[in-house]
């Protein structure tokens, strides 16, 4: 089973190369497929009680991982919990905080493996995941089933009953991200985040030592040009951790993360007064940012619509990795120069094309037939909106927009906002008809719209 995130890349540098050796990694679940689907269907009928949603409450959710800096916030759980806290401790933490005189509400575990019965530890309750070995339970007698939204569970589940208020818990990458979505679940709306580092500290990945965890293997991570020491999981808990948890606040929830490390370090850090320009510099060293951009798949559309021939030239603006430019040439030929105000967005294979390093914010001097520009528009200041279509226009006779509706995703990685200037579809005609310009064509696909917008009237 293939993990949501697998951005991984391990540099390694032979001896006398000029160039490090760049290896992508692709994760997989440490369990195959048919054990856990196997898990699923046996905890699924073995008559422990499945957990159910719970309304929402004032209650605060203490979620305690077991990294290195768990150790020095074991006061501030200790207060918290004082206070009516509940405390979710995740794995071997449960074993980790009675040692200190601190005994969790819950044990909350997920992983699939028979090894991880060797974690479990005193909780008032345990909520095991249904894919968890079957192990687990057999040495738990209280424990509680609950799901995770996995591939086809909806097909391993018997049918409940009816008037059962039952809930898929989402989350992925890690039982820390889980187990924010578990306390959603059950009702919590005031989370706080203990001992979720995502980084190693001294050689150490966990405040205790984890025969489990012996041998992961770690690559260096770097943010905001410090390096981290991370285990490939936890790399990507950090990068899946600061979209779930701005779901998780669009949804009411406030979030609070203590400690140090990698993914504490990402959500804590104070906004930036980094240019664009090296804003998206940054951005387009996150690998996970080049997958499923829209430029591409949006290609053939614009060919369609427009039908540009072998010998027309199209200028594709803000053109990002220029595999959007690269399909308009492949589809029919058009002669396509491709514009951003990045050095290090292209593809390699993009590379093949005319590039033309320029800021839209400002006057281009370029001239096309066609102008090509997806996944653009949301990412401009607003106070730049209006110059950006202007300077676009002043280049081309048409052009094709796709311009997104919603907030990003992926500007959590760096710890910055992308999407700028989120609109709905009426704004952006309105927009472009109020700066004389004419919307010969649109479609609104409720996420995200396409506009066909033509000269001065």
């Amino acid at each position: 089973m293939q993990l949501p995130f697998y951005n991984v890349e391990i540099k390694h540098w032979n001896r006398e190369a000029t160039m490090p050796l760049i290896l992508p990694v692709n994760l997989i679940c440490n369990t195959d497929d048919e054990q856990i689907y196997s898990n699923i269907r046996q905890n699924s009928r073995n008559g422990r009680p499945w957990l159910q949603a719970a309304p929402q409450h004032d209650g605060v959710a203490i979620i305690c991982g077991s990294a290195p800096s768990l150790a020095d916030t074991l006061d501030e759980v200790r207060v918290l919990q004082a206070n009516g806290g509940s405390i979710f401790a995740l794995n071997g933490a449960a074993k980790f905080l009675n040692e200190h005189r601190i005994l969790a509400d819950f044990q909350v575990m997920i992983d699939a493996r028979p090894e991880t019965a060797d974690l479990i530890g005193p909780a008032r309750a345990h909520l095991f995941a249904s894919q968890c070995s079957p192990v687990c339970f057999e040495l738990c007698e209280d424990a509680v089933v609950w799901h995770l939204e996995v591939e086809n569970i909806d097909d391993l589940l018997p049918v409940p009953d009816d008037d059962a208020d039952l809930m898929l818990i989402g989350g992925a990458a890690a039982v820390g991200n889980t187990a924010m979505c578990l306390a959603y679940g059950l009702g919590f709306r005031d989370i706080h985040c203990f001992g979720m580092d995502s980084s190693n500290r001294d050689g150490k990945s966990h405040a205790m030592h984890q025969k489990i965890n012996d041998g992961e293997p770690c690559a260096i991570v770097n943010w905001r040009g410090k390096e981290y020491v991370s285990s490939l999981t936890m790399k990507l808990q950090a990068e899946k951790f600061q979209t779930t948890a701005r779901e998780l606040k669009r949804l009411g929830c406030s979030i609070a993360v203590y400690g140090s490390g990698l993914l504490p370090d990402i959500y804590n850090a104070p906004e930036s007064n980094i240019s664009e320009v090296d804003k998206y510099t940054m951005m387009w060293d996150v690998p996970q940012y080049r997958i499923g951009l829209p430029g591409k798949e949006t290609a053939q559309q614009f060919v369609d619509h427009f039908m540009p021939a072998w010998d027309e030239t199209v200028i594709d603006f803000g053109c990002g990795t220029g595999t959007g430019g690269l399909e308009i040439q492949r589809i029919c030929g058009a002669q396509v120069t491709l514009v951003d105000f990045t050095t290090n967005c292209l593809n390699e294979e993009a590379k093949e094309l005319p590039f033309v390093i320029a800021d839209l914010t400002k006057p281009m001097g370029l001239f096309a037939g066609y102008g090509y520009c997806t996944d653009v528009m949301e990412h401009i200041p607003p106070h730049q909106v209006n110059d950006v279509i202007l300077n676009i226009m002043d280049c081309v006779e048409k052009c094709f927009f796709r311009i997104d509706f919603q907030d990003d995703l992926c500007g959590a990685y760096i710890g910055e906002t992308l999407h700028l200037s989120v609109h709905d579809h009426g704004w952006w005609v309105e927009t472009f008809e109020r700066l004389g310009f004419t919307v010969r064509w649109t479609e609104d696909h409720t996420h995200y719209g396409v506009f066909h917008v033509e000269g001065i009237k």
